[in-house]
């Protein structure tokens, strides 16, 4: 009986005949149903500002962002009525919207080898603002999100000094300063 070996082929890896490609937000299709974005990371454009700028930055390369919520739920331990041991778990009082958690990872670029310094120094003014920024996203938009107030920023270490990555955390923002009352 004659017995048959295997060929060892060697392929070049699937990257090297397929390069990433960086689309325009006009070439992008969105979903509109809130429901099912919720949680799930998407790249879209994102436009942001201060309160006090009338022109919006929109950042470059549509970062990816990924939008969360919660219920706040106060929740009771008393004792039923009849004292039955049949119905077990807590009394729910209150429900509450908490704000949504928005998180937003993205890449700045520079020409050539260079440091995008240009761009890097006007994200991290936006990222120390002592105030919330007005965004303008698809995404955002879908949870009526215009504001956010950002909790925590990094530039972690990045392959080549033409490339800065950032993840961004924050919170949405939807008060009203007209019609805020604290007692």
């Amino acid at each position: 009986m004659q017995t048959i070996h295997p060929i060892a082929i060697q392929l070049p890896p699937y990257w090297l005949h397929h390069p990433a490609v960086v689309r325009q937000a006009s070439e992008l299709v969105y979903n509109t149903d809130a429901n099912e974005v919720l949680g799930v990371p998407h790249a879209c454009p994102l436009s942001i500002r201060l309160a006090s700028e009338t022109d919006w930055w929109v950042l470059p390369i549509e970062p990816v962002v990924a939008v969360s919520g919660r219920n706040v739920i106060a929740k009771r331990q008393i004792l039923k009525a009849g004292g039955s041991t049949e119905r077990r778990g807590t009394v729910k009082e209150l429900w509450a919207q908490d704000d949504y958690d928005v998180n937003i990872s993205g890449l700045l670029m520079g020409a050539g080898d260079a440091l995008p310094e240009n761009d890097l120094r006007r994200l991290r003014r936006y990222c120390e603002a002592r105030e919330a920024l007005c965004v303008q996203s698809p995404l955002l938009m879908l949870f009526g999100i215009d504001r956010l107030a950002i909790e925590e920023y990094e530039f972690p270490a990045t392959r080549g000094i033409e490339n800065v990555m950032y993840n961004i955390r924050a919170v949405s923002d939807s008060y009203d300063a007209d019609k805020l009352l604290l007692k």
